[in-house]
């Protein structure tokens, strides 16, 4: 029985030394044809360039307050104060 599987195990041995060495060899590969240079093809000249309109701006969004900003808009216009400051006069009143 020992001789048998000692008979077996040198076979596999074999088949995978015919196989390392196959590869090395390239056995499996076909063999490689000579290479011819490409044939030289003109690229067709560019077409035009087509400018696209310009599409305008999207309109901003309008500004979301939150129910506590409401409220203080809200109470300054009904008691007549405003929460903007005006711009200050750019030149000295002269009298």
């Amino acid at each position: 029985m020992l001789k048998t599987v000692l008979w077996i195990a040198a076979a596999c041995a074999a088949i995978l030394v015919a196989l390392a060495v196959s590869r090395n060899l390239n056995f499996d590969k076909p063999v490689e044809k000579a290479v011819e240079p490409p044939a030289v093809v003109e690229a067709p000249p560019p077409a035009p360039v087509v400018e696209a309109p310009v599409a305008p701006p999207p309109a901003p969004k309008p500004v979301e307050r939150t129910p506590e900003e409401q409220q203080i808009q809200d109470d300054a216009a009904a008691t007549g104060m405003t929460t903007v400051e005006p711009d200050p006069p750019t030149e000295a009143p002269q009298s």
